[in-house]
């Protein structure tokens, strides 16, 4: 039609239970010239299920009720009651209890060359054995049954066990909590006589990472479906051991399932589109997809590529997602992904090593209550990535990402795998159980990506907040991964975001780190870290565990605000795992910031302005980490005298951490003079209160109403991270695991 310049389709309010998942095709898209909008009718809420009502209960006894459910009826293991998520049962409480693996289980077998033997237990351990990855051995005082109701041993399994009702093998779930890591895997037997849980399938198998990866002695796990557990109001239990299948619920207080909405996922993803262009989806709800654990479970990796999202765009180009919602899903809430070959995921509609996924936006949305990721852009590294073929100019901003990780807590808000120039920008990202936003390459210590590889993407004005909960280890608030032995990834830039409220799980477990708020992880460098506030953060407020490879890569830490990090303003882990080089690469310039602290070397835990390896490989101390024009200020107004204020390791250790040794009598302490004077770090820096207004929780006030303090900081404004003018104000979400949070007021 002439003068026709975009095509509108509108949607009335109401909730609409789809018959299929929508599929979008090449065929649907418009032009640049005539684009199509998919939107809400004014003042109006259309909502997209892909769950079912569940209706005609009966009251049989007290709070139980019961129903009978189609025969049509696809296998669930999540459930809405009136927009909630509800539990089903698990041992040790409504959101379970955490118990310890007793031991990891090996197999004493002869040792390599010989081979594995057992497929899940191929990685030879000296000193132990052959390590499994599909059992573990549990504590005689956790109450772990052979006799649960719907305990149903699979055929054949090494329990020797009668197998049970092969309708419900598997129905038992444990979350495996690693070093970090949830895998989700489905219990096969029982051992009670040698007390070992066996696993229908492995979580992963790494030979170079099985001290990180599997069942570890004193790691958690948790028990979830349990019918005998089936006690408290708000669970609820699908018997699939006779059909047709029957539901039942535990009604809380005032409940009545016959007249509030309960709502089961039935279709595995909502809406799906490949090799779209030119669409907008702009005012609509989304909700209800249906993942349900494979026979052989999740083994956890980063960016659980494998969980599908509830509303998919593979190979798609110029597609905005604009004041729209998802929630309550099964899987990760949208992703934005290429489809390229056999390693992309399996879901996936098509594949092309030609695929084109550029120019998309999503903005003004909210992601809550998230099983999994609340946003995926991109997958983990691929041998057939090219330059072309991942997301490129994609832009996220002004989103909220709340409630994510509900299933699966080592899910990120908001993920990139491989991809280059993306924009992720004024997003409130907060109540998750690992990083709030994060890219992963998740490439091999030695391969180097076609063309640039994971560079160029920027993560501005975010406000990203109560995270990790005391549940996961190893998390950086704000995570960029763009480097290994062999490669940098040039461009990366972490701005002016506004970061606090860390809590890893040391608090719930002696061997639990890692709480950071900047983290460049394994080799990354490159990196420009400028304007941030980060605070109250139980590791770091800038962290990397080894740091670039090669020399002039450092990553620049210039003009942020440091205040009340647990542990350490500036921390580096093992930067020499490849070995140490023959020229020192440059970690850090740390450079025009101000650190804000009220912490000391006999605090506990013990507490540095720089802390990790402070070994540089017998180089000048400033050519592995250089400080400049910085500004420092303990609130007792004696950090100037502390004569514990840095330290350096001057000579080489062993240990397990050789070179580093992690051994405080190895270090060499100095008063904040000598390190200017005898390390030769901070020039032009200085002790002094930068006059900040009220810093102390619960005002957070970090403004600086006497102008900046000098030494180059530049005043910026942290109120202008995270969104402006939302949209969308999510509801809170329920925890659905046992959190655990430090004190803001003493424990920073």
């Amino acid at each position: 039609m002439a003068g026709l310049n975009q095509v509108n389709v509108q949607f009335r309010g109401g909730t609409y239970f789809l018959p299929a998942t929508v599929m979008f095709s090449a065929a649907d898209s418009g032009t640049a010239a005539t684009p199509i909008v998919y939107q809400n009718y004014p003042g109006e809420s259309p909502v997209f299920s892909g769950g079912v009502r569940v209706q005609n209960w009966t009251n049989t006894s007290g709070n139980v009720w019961k129903t009978t459910l189609p025969a049509s009826t696809q296998y669930f293991e999540n459930l809405f009651y009136n927009g909630v998520r509800r539990l089903r049962p698990r041992l040790g409480g409504y959101v379970g209890a955490y118990y310890r693996i007793a031991a990891t289980v090996y197999l004493n077998s002869p040792a390599p060359p010989a081979a594995a033997p057992d497929p899940n237990c191929s990685v030879y351990v000296p000193g132990s054995g052959w390590e499994c990855f599909d059992r573990f051995q549990y504590s005689p005082a956790d109450p772990i049954a052979g006799t649960w109701k719907n305990l149903a041993p699979i055929a054949g399994n090494p329990c020797g066990k009668t197998a049970g009702n092969q309708a419900i093998a598997g129905d038992i779930e444990v979350l495996d909590f690693e070093q970090f890591s949830t895998s989700k895997l489905r219990v096969s037997c029982v051992d009670t006589a040698n007390h070992i849980v066996y696993i229908t399938g492995p979580t992963e198998i790494s030979q170079a990472n099985y001290t990180e990866e599997g069942f570890i002695a004193g790691n958690r796990y948790l028990v979830d479906n349990v019918q005998d557990a089936l006690t408290l109001g708000g669970q609820w239990f699908l018997d699939r051991s006779t059909t047709p299948w029957t539901l039942t619920y535990l009604a809380n207080a005032g409940e009545n399932p016959n007249t509030d909405t309960t709502i089961v996922p039935q279709l595995p993803q909502v809406l799906v589109a490949t090799g779209l262009q030119y669409v907008t989806f702009q005012g609509l709800t989304f909700e209800h997809d249906n993942y349900t654990l494979p026979p052989a479970g999740h083994a956890s990796a980063e960016l659980e590529q494998d969980i599908g999202a509830a509303v998919s765009f593979q190979n798609s180009q110029h597609i905005t997602f604009d004041s729209s919602t998802v929630t309550q899903t099964s899987g990760t809430g949208l992703e934005v992904i290429p489809c390229i070959n056999g390693s992309s995921p399996a879901y996936c509609v098509a594949t092309s090593l030609n695929a084109v996924v550029t120019g998309n936006v999503i903005e003004n949305s909210a992601f809550y209550d998230i099983a999994v990721l609340g946003i995926r852009i991109g997958n983990p590294f691929q041998m057939a990535d090219t330059d072309a073929n991942v997301p490129q100019l994609t832009t996220v901003r002004n989103n909220v990402v709340e409630g994510y990780g509900r299933i699966v807590p080592a899910a990120f808000g908001i993920g990139q795998g491989m991809g280059h120039d993306n924009l992720y920008t004024h997003n409130d990202v907060y109540d998750g159980y690992h990083c709030a936003i994060s890219t992963s390459q998740s490439i091999a210590e030695t391969t180097t990506p076609s063309g640039i590889g994971n560079a160029s993407n920027v993560i501005s004005f975010n406000h990203v907040y109560n995270l990790l909960q005391g549940i996961m280890n190893d998390g950086g608030s704000i995570r960029i991964d763009g480097g290994n032995s062999v490669f940098t990834a040039a461009g990366n830039k972490i701005l002016n975001n506004k970061i606090h409220d860390v809590t890893d799980a040391s608090i719930m477990n002696a061997n639990g780190y890692g709480g950071h708020g900047i983290y460049m992880d394994d080799n990354t460098g490159l990196v420009d870290v400028e304007n941030n506030l980060v605070f109250r953060v139980s590791g770091a407020g800038v962290y990397t565990p080894h740091g670039p490879a090669a020399p002039n890569q450092a990553n620049i830490v210039k003009n942020n605000i440091l205040a009340y990090g647990r542990l350490a303003m500036v921390s580096i882990g093992d930067p020499y795992g490849n070995g140490v080089p023959s020229a020192i690469p440059q970690e850090f310039v740390i450079t025009s910031n101000l650190m804000y602290f009220n912490r000391n070397n006999s605090s506990v835990p013990k507490f540095f302005v720089e802390d990790g390896c402070t070994y540089s490989g017998g180089f000048p101390f400033v050519q592995f980490v250089q400080y400049k024009s910085n500004l420092y200020w303990r609130t007792d107004g004696a950090f100037v005298s502390d004569s514990k204020a840095f330290h350096v390791q001057p000579e080489p250790g062993s240990g397990p951490e050789a070179p580093c040794t992690g051994n405080l009598n190895d270090d060499t302490f100095y008063t904040f003079p000598a390190w200017q004077q005898t390390v030769g770090e901070d020039a032009q820096s200085a002790v002094q209160n930068p006059g900040f207004a009220n810093p102390a929780y619960p005002a957070d006030d970090y403004s600086l109403p006497n102008g900046s303090p000098g030494f180059g900081f530049v005043v910026f404004d942290p109120s202008q991270a995270g969104r402006s003018n939302p949209v969308i104000h999510p509801p809170a979400v329920p925890a659905k695991f046992p959190t655990k949070l430090f004190n803001p007021a003493t424990d920073y």
